[in-house]
Parts: structure tokens; C-alpha cells; sequence
């Protein structure tokens, strides 16, 4: 963007970006950028799936991400990642659900996936008409994709999701916050940012469940039976060795 020379360090080239930035003054020496001069590097992700076993309503869940864990720099192949997660979601069909994400996460993923060159057909399929298929763009006209911020206000008065999962009683952030994403990258802790990452999703389902709950779509019995079975399945995940951050999250997050 800015013809700097192939010497220039990664962190030079971010300070251009930055000083380039709307916002950029001596009391904000870090503005947010353009989600187009972004770059992935990790992708996390919760499934949620409703199973009969026996005739008994059971949730079954798994939590992934891309790269997995452990992770180095090596497996954070920018355009990999793009073209994995949005082929999975074109592929299986889910219901996405996310905080911010039709104006965030889906933004970031379709510019740097035209700066990447990543082709994501099966993603991209779209209706004639919003009611007659499933549409991963259209937040507000179907529930193919559910932005839990749309329900909330916008502007000055939207509550981040930290704010919205501590008030509820969940553990929100941990040890990271987007803040530091940048300088954990910068030394090569990969490791931190996927663990960051998981971190939001269980936050984010967590205030799903809370907000169906509200809307009436599970009964109260629903509601804290499966809260229960998240516990217990996230207490399973800590017993792996790549998995120990999960309980520090166990140890805030106390179910009613």
C-alpha cells in the first residue's frame, strides 16, 4: 500500500498502517485499522448439535480452531485458514452465530480472502429471495446467521461482548485482550492468541444459551440442563494437556 521497502520490519510496516489510521494521534498511538489491512492468523469455533440418543435430547459439542493447539507462526498460512473455515461452513451448513459478526468477522474474512485469492463458492450460494435458503450475509432477514449484537443497541451505547459475558456471570475475558493480540504475534506466541480466541466462542455460546433462553426457543429445564452439559464437556477438554487454559475459565464461570 505505502511501496515501503523489503527491508522493512513487520512491526515498521504496522507503524505505517497505524499512523495511516483514522484516530492515529500521540494519546492513540494504536487506532483501529481496516479490517482489509487485517490479517488472520486464527480462527476459533464452537459446534453446537442437537443429537437423540435413546429418545433423550442430548447437545453435543466440539471446540476447534484453525490452527490447532499447539500452534507456531508455520501453521498460520493466512489464506489456508480462510479457505478451511469458509469451506467447512459451505460444506456442513450451519447456523453461524456470532457478536459483531456481520459487520466484523464476516467483513474480515471476505477482504482478506480477496487479498489471499481464496475461492469459497459453496460459502457464497445465497437465495432468491431471503426466505427461501440459508444466506451467511444477510443477519437480519433469516437466522442462517444470528449477529447477537444486532438484538442490542449500536454506536457509543453497544456493550462489548466482555461487558455482556461478565454482567451475566461468565467468566469473559481472561489473561488476553484484543489489545495485546498484536504484540503476542510480534513474539511469536501463537499459542496465547488461539487461546484468546477460544476464550470468545465459549463467552459468545454462553451468551447465546442465555439469550434463546430469553426469546423462549428452550424451556428453563432446557436452559440449565445444558448449561450443565457445556460444563461438563469443558471440563473433559481441560483434562488435555493442550487444553489447561480451559480451567481457569471452569474456575470463574460458577453455573447458577
Amino acid at each position: 500500500m505505502y511501496d515501503l521497502p523489503d527491508e522493512t520490519t513487520e512491526l515498521e510496516a504496522m507503524q505505517k498502517i497505524w499512523e495511516n489510521s483514522p484516530g492515529y494521534c500521540d494519546e492513540v498511538q494504536r487506532p483501529f485499522v481496516k479490517y482489509l489491512f487485517s490479517r488472520i492468523v486464527s480462527i476459533a469455533f464452537l459446534s453446537r448439535r442437537v443429537v437423540y440418543r435413546n429418545g433423550k435430547k442430548t447437545v453435543d459439542f466440539k471446540l476447534s480452531s484453525l490452527p490447532t493447539i499447539p500452534a507456531d507462526r508455520a501453521a498460520s498460512d493466512e489464506a489456508y485458514l480462510i479457505e478451511r473455515f469458509l469451506y467447512f461452513i459451505g460444506e456442513r451448513q450451519p447456523q453461524l452465530v456470532g457478536y459483531n459478526s456481520s459487520i466484523s468477522d464476516i467483513q474480515v474474512l471476505i477482504q482478506r480472502a480477496l487479498v489471499n485469492e481464496v475461492a469459497a463458492p459453496s460459502f457464497c450460494t445465497r437465495p432468491g429471495k431471503p426466505w427461501e435458503g440459508r444466506d451467511y450475509f444477510d443477519s437480519r432477514n433469516g437466522e442462517w446467521h444470528v449477529d447477537l449484537m444486532n438484538y442490542f443497541s449500536r454506536g457509543a451505547m453497544a456493550p462489548r461482548l466482555n461487558e455482556v459475558a461478565r454482567f451475566c456471570g461468565f467468566p469473559g475475558k481472561l489473561d488476553v485482550d484484543g489489545a495485546q493480540v498484536v504484540d503476542l504475534w510480534l513474539v511469536g506466541d501463537l499459542k496465547s492468541i488461539v487461546e484468546y480466541n477460544r476464550i470468545d466462542t465459549l463467552n459468545t455460546y454462553l451468551v447465546w444459551l442465555r439469550f434463546v433462553h430469553f426469546c423462549g426457543r428452550i424451556t428453563e429445564e432446557e436452559y440449565i440442563n445444558e448449561q450443565e452439559d457445556f460444563r461438563a464437556f469443558l471440563e473433559n477438554e481441560s483434562e488435555l494437556s493442550e487444553n489447561g487454559f480451559l480451567l481457569k475459565f471452569l474456575e470463574k464461570w460458577s453455573v447458577q
